[in-house]
């Protein structure tokens, strides 16, 4: 059951950053901002910003989520 959460948790992360990029590329038509993101050229608006934040954030709790499963064998 928790391992099904995880991977659900992992997968609804991952979809909200992509569609959060998605909504970016659409926007202003830039796929190399989001390729080379770790040099800060993607400007995104605040409610791409605050969608990809969430993503991240889910990934997040997936990942401690399997931690502490691990950890306590849960």
């Amino acid at each position: 059951m928790i391992a099904r959460l995880e991977v659900l948790l992992l997968v609804i992360g991952l979809l909200m950053v992509l569609f959060a990029y998605g909504r970016y590329i659409r926007r202003t038509g830039d796929w190399h901002g989001v390729l080379v993101f770790w040099r800060r050229r993607l400007a995104l608006s605040v409610p791409e910003f605050k969608l990809q934040r969430a993503g991240i954030v889910v990934m997040f709790l997936a990942v401690a989520l399997r931690l502490v499963s691990s950890i306590w064998l849960v």
